[in-house]
């Protein structure tokens, strides 16, 4: 299982967007900008987001995106299964069956199972509003350490 690079631009963006302040919209070319990501490439990511009821979007000179839901209510295993699909290290983990044959499945099925197991449980761990509380931690110190040159 590989995770591509659209579900990692999608949690910064969405970071970056609880960071500054959910209730407002932010546009994409902002957005694109203080992440550093290709604008026309999030425009699509920023749009399956918004078909999958996690973001709201606005036209118009104060438009962009903002959450349709608490930012405390999206977890990054949610972000990843919605642009990447079903965490599965293996085919057959968590499938039931082998995917080579019709045997049943193999000694390391086990293994498969623990290993979505656990990326599962990493990735559900971790809200947006907390990668955001950190992201805005980690700002404020480097603005800080700046100040006092």
């Amino acid at each position: 299982m590989r995770l591509t690079q659209k579900s990692k631009y999608a949690v910064r963006a969405l970071v970056e967007l609880a960071v500054s302040g959910h209730e407002g919209t932010l546009g994409v070319a902002e957005i694109a900008r203080l992440q550093r990501i290709p604008e026309r490439f999030l425009e699509q990511i920023l749009c399956e987001l918004r078909r999958e009821g996690l973001l709201e979007s606005r036209r118009g000179a104060h438009g962009g995106y903002r959450f349709a839901m608490p930012p405390e209510e999206i977890s990054v295993l949610d972000v990843v299964e919605i642009l990447d699909g079903a965490v599965r290290p293996a085919r057959c983990s968590a499938g039931g069956v082998c995917y080579m044959s019709d045997a049943p499945l193999c000694v390391t099925s086990k293994v498969w199972d623990e290993a979505r197991e656990a990326l599962e449980s990493v990735f559900g761990r971790y809200s947006i509003a907390q990668l955001a509380e950190t992201e805005r931690e980690s700002r404020a110190g480097h603005e800080a350490a700046h100040a006092s040159r």
